[in-house]
């Protein structure tokens, strides 16, 4: 094999590394279920608060970190509240925590 052959196979390698290593980091953390549940959670905490929640969008910022606002209004009103939110996942891949200012 000529030296161009070799850099052609080296070159593909290393794409093939990037392309696993950039798939498996996307694989770590919150993936849509980890996300649906953290919405489901975060709409029954605002319930038990007598806070009817019209909507909650939470977006990944990382892999293990979500970034994103809930749309509540207090019950009897019809003044829509908007929350800053945030959700964080442990090393573990299964503990999360959440909060909205």
């Amino acid at each position: 094999m000529n030296r161009t052959g070799k850099f052609i196979v080296l070159a593909a390698l290393a794409l093939v590394i990037y392309s696993a290593w950039t798939v498996y980091q996307g694989a770590q953390g919150f993936n849509p279920p980890a996300i649906e549940d953290v919405k489901k959670r975060m709409q029954a905490d605002f319930a038990a608060k007598n806070m009817t929640v019209t909507e909650i969008s939470m977006l990944r910022r990382s892999p293990r970190e979500l970034a994103g606002f809930v749309k509540l209004k207090a019950q009897g009103s019809d003044e829509i509240q908007q929350k800053t939110c945030t959700a964080t996942m442990a090393k573990d891949n299964v503990t999360t925590s959440w909060s909205c200012q």
